[in-house]
């Protein structure tokens, strides 16, 4: 339905804003590795860091993106 792609649209402007808001080192091995779907090594290299960076970073943004996407689920319940 109509609604149901406006909604989608906005859910997904809101993740993409959540994303802009991370800090540079987190958001960009968040798009490496999870919107592009580098692996690890890969993203390492791209970044010029080890691989434990990488995890250790990628952690970190992904619980820091589900805090700023936890503001508005949890508002919308």
């Amino acid at each position: 339905s109509a609604l149901q792609q406006v909604e989608s649209r906005e859910t997904r402007e809101f993740v993409r804003g959540c994303i802009d808001r991370l800090p540079d080192s987190y958001r960009v091995v968040l798009l490496l590795r999870d919107i592009e779907e580098m692996d690890t090594s890969e993203a390492a290299e791209i970044l010029g860091v080890s691989e434990g960076v990488v995890k250790v970073r990628l952690h970190r943004a992904r619980h820091a993106l589900r805090r700023l996407l936890g503001e508005r689920f949890e508002e919308s319940r």
